[in-house]
Parts: structure tokens; C-alpha cells; sequence
């Protein structure tokens, strides 16, 4: 009997133990998912429900690359056809190039090729790629490596469909080009030389004198194919036309949930169904200094349409929110409080937000 109750005595304090682990003062207790409310507040508004998503869960989850055929074979230079219409400038949409860097003026362009053939091929590898004018070479230094994953990258070209190759060209460039310019391409897997014309005008610069080397020269750098990024503009949806409002308190208490109040309004003449179930995106800002930290987070959620899947013609509805006022905040400071509306699969309202700025207390 004694021999028994040696084993039983270890699974009993281990399982005290995991108890304990659990049960231990300031220690979250395991989180447990709580349905969506399906009744309204007794003053007709949607309650608050903590339904977090992700950006997948929103609009899907975006479509993998292409898998190659059984059977597909290497491409071959004889069945694509390439062209490069348009150089961009790094500063486009980003921090404009300064100095030494605008001079110099690199330009990025993306080669589109095209499977002419009628069956699928295949790219994959580095891809040495050199430029001519007027049937010559140009002279300049070129590169074409790559890393581990774009070597080992495999894109599948069915026939009809397009890959896309990323070129890099950087200057001093100063020689003057004579006759049609035009790529010469070596494909992977003795693919042969696929020829690409350029018929973008644009040239990287050519700067001069002191701080720029004698001998520096141009260089023209090539990537690894890739499938072409799908650009395309999101569909417009009805629920565009939702207005938003925000309405809380001036205040509220460090480590206290402040709930304030969305009101979606419909200035429209028939009613709009929220199907699909909206988003929205909450954030919460303070600017920090050197005695408090700032407060800088945003979570998307999904909206509670269970109480309300309709927004009547020329009505309203309101939804409570409800956020976490950060502990650390010291009173005095103020947290704003941004409400975003994000539809799925849909083009955004430019004023579809609202703004909430309170006084911790």
C-alpha cells in the first residue's frame, strides 16, 4: 500500500502546483472568448463586444504564388516576350532623395515578361542582365546577385500570364546612347537571351567634379523574376456613404475602461445592410517625453452587427466602444482616441473617423 502512495502524492502536488501557477495574485487567469451580445442596451444602442481580428480575417487571406504544373519546363527566351516602358524614382512616395543621392538619380524599372507561348514555363534563379544601344553593349558594371530565397524562388509563367523582372540603375551615367535601347536578358537553366526593349526616356545622372570619383561609372542591377504585383483599384461599396461621429467624455481615470459612443449615420434612402460585418481600427496616442512613455497602439475589431444587421434610410445607430486607459498614464496628460471605419475588400470614406481627445484623471 505504501508503494502506491508514493506516485499518487506526485500527481497530487502536481497538480497543486499547476493550480497555484494559475491561480497566482496579479496573474491573468486563462482568456476565454465571450460570444457577441445579440440584445440592445436599454437606451437602443449596440453594446460593446471585444472582437478582435487581423487584417486576413477582415479581407482573406491574400493569394499564395503560383504552383508550377506537373511536368512544366524552364522558360525559353524564344517563348516570352519582354518590355521595359517606365523608370520610377526612389523619392516617389517616400523621403525625396538629397545631395549626392538626387545626382546621382537611381532609377528603378520592373521588366514585364509575357508567356507568348502556349504552354506554362518556369523562372527561376539569377538572371545576368546587361544593357545595349544601337546593338552595343554599354559600358557599365553590372550585378545580378541574389539571395538564398530568391534563388530557390520558382515562378510559374502559364501561358498568356507575366512575370516581372526588378532592375536597379544607379549613376554616374554620362555617355550618350546611340540607337534603340534594349536589354539583353539571360534566362536561368540556359534559358538563352531574351531581348527587352526600353522605351522609357529617363537616364540616372551624371555628376561631376569634386566628391565624385573619376572613374565611377554606372551600374545596372537585376533581381530575380518575381509575379507581377496585382494592382488593382478596391470596388466602391454602399456602405461608403455611412457617416461617423464620436461622442465621449473629457475625462477619465488612469487603468479605467473609458466607453464612448459611434454613431453611424445613413443619409441615404434606402437602408443599408452591414453584410459583411464591418471593421474598424482603434488607436490610441500620447506623446511621450523624458518622464513618461508614450502611448502608441491600434487593434482592429470587428463590428457587433448581431443587435442591428441594418442601418435604416435616413437613420442612425449607435455603437458603444470601449477602451483600456493605459495604467502608466500620470494625470494631467492627454490620450487620443482615433476611430477608424474599415470596410472588407472595399475602397475607405476619406472621412469615415472620428477623433477623441480626453484629460487623464
Amino acid at each position: 500500500m505504501r508503494r502506491l502512495l508514493v506516485p499518487l502524492l506526485i500527481v497530487l502536488a502536481a497538480a497543486v502546483g499547476c493550480a497555484d501557477l494559475d491561480a497566482q495574485p496579479g496573474r491573468p487567469g486563462p482568456t476565454v472568448a465571450e460570444p457577441a451580445p445579440t440584445a440592445l442596451l436599454a437606451d437602443g444602442s449596440v453594446p460593446w463586444a471585444d472582437l478582435r481580428i487581423t487584417d486576413e480575417d477582415l479581407n482573406g487571406r491574400p493569394a499564395g504564388p503560383r504552383v508550377p504544373a506537373a511536368g512544366s519546363e524552364p522558360c525559353r527566351a524564344e517563348q516570352l516576350i519582354g518590355r521595359l516602358s517606365t523608370w520610377t524614382r526612389p523619392g516617389a512616395g517616400g523621403e525625396t532623395p538629397r545631395g549626392f543621392d538626387a545626382a546621382i538619380g537611381t532609377l528603378i524599372g520592373e521588366v514585364d515578361v509575357r508567356n507568348s507561348s502556349t504552354v506554362e514555363c518556369t523562372l527561376q534563379g539569377e538572371v545576368p542582365t546587361t544593357m545595349h544601344a544601337g546593338g552595343r553593349e554599354i559600358p557599365m558594371l553590372y550585378t545580378h546577385g541574389i539571395n538564398e530565397e530568391g534563388r530557390a524562388r520558382v515562378v510559374a509563367v502559364p501561358a498568356g500570364g507575366h512575370a516581372s523582372l526588378r532592375l536597379d540603375w544607379s549613376g554616374p551615367f554620362c555617355q550618350p546612347t546611340v540607337g534603340p535601347v534594349e536589354l539583353a536578358i539571360e534566362l536561368p537553366h540556359d534559358g538563352g537571351t531574351l531581348r527587352a526593349p526600353v522605351t522609357a526616356d529617363e537616364r540616372p545622372g551624371c555628376p561631376q567634379g569634386e566628391g565624385v570619383h573619376p572613374r565611377a561609372r554606372g551600374t545596372l542591377s537585376a533581381s530575380g523574376f518575381t509575379e507581377p504585383v496585382a494592382v488593382s483599384k478596391p470596388p466602391s461599396s454602399p456602405l461608403d456613404k455611412l457617416t461617423v461621429a464620436v461622442q465621449g467624455p473629457a475625462t477619465a481615470a488612469a487603468g479605467s475602461r473609458l466607453t464612448f459612443r459611434v454613431t453611424l449615420g445613413n443619409p441615404t434612402g434606402g437602408p443599408l445592410a452591414l453584410d459583411p460585418c464591418p471593421g474598424y481600427l482603434m488607436e490610441r496616442f500620447s506623446l511621450g517625453d523624458a518622464t513618461n512613455d508614450a502611448v502608441n497602439t491600434s487593434q482592429l475589431y470587428r463590428l457587433n452587427c448581431r443587435p442591428l444587421p441594418q442601418i435604416p434610410a435616413g437613420g442612425s445607430a449607435v455603437f458603444e466602444m470601449a477602451a483600456e486607459v493605459p495604467a502608466s498614464m500620470r494625470a494631467g496628460r492627454t490620450l487620443t482616441v482615433t476611430w477608424k471605419f474599415y470596410l472588407p475588400h472595399y475602397v475607405q470614406g476619406a472621412d469615415q473617423f472620428g477623433v477623441l481627445t480626453l484629460t487623464v484623471v
